[in-house]
């Protein structure tokens, strides 16, 4: 009885665990099922991080250099897979910008850039805002 207690209860828990972590594998990738946009922005978002990598920060310039790179080719990326930047989120951004300025002391174009550039690597439309990303109408 007692070889059977030691050897078999810790199997009996190996096996709980291993239909423990099965469902919920299966459940949690079944449940979130991503579109089309947010695979093609966190692919883009990968391959501005990889660009934007190697890019010292040891100095403020260059914050904002690695920010720059990695706009810019989330951007490309996000061109080159027929997506291009939402009139309805420009509509929407602009009033919010002006405030933004007259608020933060900053020209218009500054915060104007600023939420602009937050709102590139937001990829799921939220329920107050459009999203920034829409489809080309001309995509093949």
């Amino acid at each position: 009885m007692r070889k059977l207690l030691t050897l078999g209860l810790p199997l009996l828990v190996l096996i709980a665990g291993a239909v423990y972590w099965y469902i919920n594998l299966t459940t949690d990738s079944s449940s979130q099922q991503m579109t089309v946009l947010e695979k093609t922005g966190d692919e883009c978002d990968l391959i501005s991080e990889k660009a934007a990598m190697n890019l010292p920060v040891a100095l403020p310039f260059q914050k904002l250099e690695k920010a720059a790179r990695k706009t810019r080719v989330l951007e490309n990326c996000m061109h080159d897979r027929a997506y291009i930047e939402n009139s309805a989120w420009v509509k929407f951004a602009r009033p919010i910008a002006q405030k933004n300025a007259d608020t933060q002391y900053v020209s218009f174009d500054e915060a104007y850039e600023a939420l602009r550039r937050k709102a590139m690597y937001v990829f799921k439309a939220p329920q107050d805002a459009p999203v920034y990303w829409v489809a080309s109408q001309s995509s093949p």
